[in-house]
């Protein structure tokens, strides 16, 4: 009996492999789940601020087919007046581009931490799988010594 223990626990490599692997990878899935989470908000409050910008500054961009003559050229010359005017409200379309760019940082963090949770769920189903090797191997190693010693 103390010698099937000994070789359950000491000596059996599957078995501590598998449940090493969905052990850590537990842990790990678990973490990345609430971070995920967590993440999945920080994007949907994010987008309202993205929205409101997005709307503010696609009004302007209707106008961009004219008839063309005087009255092209005059619609020109209105447009590069409000670009610089655009240009003279800096500090306003700096935060926009801040804002922008912390967005798409977010979601880059965010696509690296979704990518990690499902690695995390392949280490967790490797370790089923290990361990299902064990179990096939433990049942024949077993039935083996109850009908006498293998040559």
């Amino acid at each position: 009996m103390v010698w099937r223990a000994y070789y359950l626990i000491k000596k059996d490599n599957y078995l501590k492999i598998s449940t090493l692997l969905i052990c850590i990878f537990s842990v790990f899935a678990t973490i990345l789940n609430i971070e995920g989470s967590n993440c999945i908000i920080q994007i949907n409050s994010s987008a309202l601020f993205n929205s409101s910008s997005n709307e503010d500054g696609g009004a302007d961009n209707n106008n961009d087919l004219v008839n063309p003559g005087v009255e092209g050229q005059q619609q020109q010359q209105q447009q590069e007046l409000q670009r610089g005017q655009e240009q003279h409200q800096d500090p306003n379309s700096q935060s926009q581009q801040q804002l922008m760019q912390q967005s798409y940082e977010l979601r880059k963090y965010c696509f690296l931490v979704t990518n990690l949770y499902v690695y995390s769920l392949f280490g967790i189903i490797i370790g089923f799988i290990i361990l299902g090797f064990w179990y096939m191997r433990y049942k024949k190693i077993w039935a083996g010594r109850k009908n006498g010693p293998i040559n």
